[in-house]
C-alpha cells in the first residue's frame, strides 16, 4: 500500500489557485465537477453566447503573462515560417501558429507532456468567420509569455505523479476542425478570407518542436489533450508516434492521454453527427489529416473518421484516454439536452461497450473511463480501483496495460446519476496499485 495525497474536488482546484500568484491556465480547461458548468466557456468569452459555433464545452480560465524567473515561465514560439512558406499552416484568419514550452527540469529534462487546447468546432463556413476573429481562429492578440501550471501541467508530484518536472508545451488551437483540415486554397466569405490548413499546423508544431526544441531527444512522450483536443489527440495520435519515434531513431517511449474527447458519431436531436461531416467536408479533411488506417478501412464513408469512436479500433500507440461514461457535453450535444436518467444511462452503457469493442481490442490500451457527469476538469477527482486519474495514468505508463490486474481498464461503473462518483470519499487514505 502506498499513501495517496488528499484527492480534492475540481471545485477546491480553481478555490485554491486563485488565491495562488498565478492562476489556472486556460489550456488545462477545467469544468466544475460538482455542477458541470463553467462560469463561462471558452467560446462564450471569445465569441460571446450567440456565437454560432460548436461549443465543445471547454471552460475558460484566465492566462497571465510573466517573467522569464517565474517558476512557470512558458516562452512562446510563433511558426511564422511554417505560415509564411509553403506549408501554408495558417490560423483560420491567416495568423500563425503557436504553441508556449515550459522546460522540463532534472530527471525529465528529455521528457515531453505536449497538451492541444480544446474550443470546440465551426460546424459552418459562416460560423468560421465569426472565429475567425477571436482567440480560436487567431493569434494575433497572443502574448509572448504564458505560465503553466495546474492540472496536468502541475508542477507538484502529489498532483502530477509522473509528469511534474517534465517539459510541457501548450499547442494553441486556432483552425476550428482538431486540426483536420486540408484545403489547399483559401475560402472567401463574403469578404473574409478563412485558411483551413489544420493538418498544415500540426506538422509544423511537430517540425518545430523536434529541430528547435530539442524534442528529438525525447526519452518519454504523452500526447494529449481536452475536448476538441482530446478528439485531436485520438486523430493524430499515430502521426505524433511516428513523426517522434523516427526523430529518435526509436529511443523514445510515447504514448496518447485524450481527456474527454471520445465523441460519438449520432444524430439525435442536436445533430452532431451531420455538423462535424459537415465540417470534414468544407475544411477538406484528408487521410493526411486524419488517421490513415481508419480513411483506409472506411474508404466507403471516410467521413467517420473525424469522429474518435471510429477512429480508436485502428490507433497503434499506446493510448490512455480519461473519459466520463457520461459526459457531460455528450449527455446535452451528443444525446439530447435535458435526457432523463435511463436514457443518459443507455448512452453510457452504449459508450462503454464502444470503448470495449473499439480501443480496448488492442491490448496496448487502457482508459480511465469514471461514472462523475463532468467534460474535463476532473484531474484527480474521480477514483478508480482507490486510484485517482494520475497515479492511475503513472501505473499504467510505467507498467503497461498487461502488467495490470484490470488490464488497464479503470472503470468506474455506475449508474447515473452519482454525484458521489466525481470525488475520493473524505475518509478515504489509502491508494493501492493494480
Amino acid at each position: 500500500l502506498r499513501r495517496a495525497p488528499p484527492v480534492i474536488s475540481t471545485f477546491d482546484v480553481i478555490t485554491s489557485l486563485q488565491d495562488m500568484i498565478f492562476p489556472l491556465l486556460s489550456a488545462v480547461l477545467v469544468c466544475s465537477v460538482s455542477s458541470n458548468k463553467c462560469a463561462k466557456t471558452l467560446v462564450e468569452h471569445y465569441y460571446g453566447v450567440n456565437h454560432g459555433q460548436l461549443d465543445d464545452g471547454a471552460c475558460y480560465t484566465p492566462s497571465m503573462e510573466v517573467e522569464q524567473d517565474h517558476p512557470a515561465f512558458a516562452q512562446g514560439y510563433f511558426l511564422k515560417e511554417a505560415a509564411d512558406g509553403p506549408e501554408k499552416a495558417k490560423c483560420l484568419d491567416g495568423t500563425p501558429a503557436l504553441y508556449y514550452h515550459r522546460k522540463g527540469k532534472g530527471s525529465g529534462i528529455n521528457k515531453w507532456f505536449l497538451h492541444q487546447q480544446g474550443g470546440g468546432w465551426c460546424y459552418t463556413e459562416e460560423g468560421c468567420v465569426g472565429r475567425s476573429k477571436g482567440a480560436l481562429g487567431s493569434t494575433k492578440a497572443d502574448k509572448p509569455t504564458m505560465a503553466l501550471d495546474g492540472g496536468y501541467f502541475s508542477m507538484d508530484p502529489n498532483q502530477n505523479p509522473l509528469m511534474y518536472n517534465w517539459n510541457v508545451v501548450k499547442l494553441r488551437y486556432c483552425d476550428g476542425a482538431s486540426l483536420s483540415g486540408d484545403k489547399e486554397t483559401p475560402t472567401n466569405m463574403s469578404g473574409s478570407v478563412l485558411h483551413y490548413r489544420g493538418r498544415a499546423i500540426l506538422d509544423a508544431e511537430i517540425k518545430s518542436l523536434l529541430i528547435h526544441r530539442g524534442m528529438n531527444k525525447a526519452t518519454d512522450v504523452v500526447v494529449s489533450g481536452c475536448s476538441a483536443g482530446g478528439l485531436a489527440t485520438f486523430l493524430h495520435c499515430d502521426r505524433w508516434a511516428s513523426a517522434i519515434k523516427q526523430a529518435t531513431k526509436g529511443v523514445s517511449k510515447i504514448a496518447c492521454m485524450p481527456d474527454s474527447g471520445f465523441f460519438l458519431d449520432e444524430d439525435r436531436i442536436p445533430m452532431y453527427g451531420s455538423k462535424m461531416r459537415n465540417v470534414y467536408k468544407f475544411q477538406e479533411s484528408s487521410a493526411a489529416g486524419l488517421n490513415k488506417a481508419c480513411v483506409l478501412a472506411h474508404s466507403a464513408d471516410p467521413e467517420k473518421c473525424i469522429f474518435a469512436q471510429w477512429v480508436s479500433e485502428h490507433i497503434k500507440t499506446p493510448t490512455f484516454p480519461l473519459q466520463s461514461m457520461y459526459d457531460a457535453w455528450q449527455t446535452g450535444n451528443v444525446l439530447e439536452p435535458g435526457a432523463d436518467a435511463a436514457t443518459t444511462n443507455e448512452f453510457g452503457k452504449n459508450l462503454t461497450g464502444l470503448v470495449k469493442s473499439l480501443l480496448l481490442r488492442q491490448p496496448q490500451h487502457g482508459i480511465f473511463l469514471d461514472s462523475c457527469h463532468h467534460h474535463c476538469g476532473a484531474w484527480n477527482g474521480p477514483l478508480i480501483n482507490k486510484m485517482n486519474s494520475s497515479f492511475a495514468l503513472q501505473e499504467w505508463y510505467q507498467k503497461g496495460s498487461w502488467a495490470l490486474s484490470n488490464k488497464g481498464f479503470f472503470n468506474q461503473n455506475q449508474v447515473y446519476p452519482c454525484n458521489g462518483c466525481c470525488k475520493a470519499p473524505d475518509h478515504f487514505e489509502e491508494m493501492i496499485t493494480v
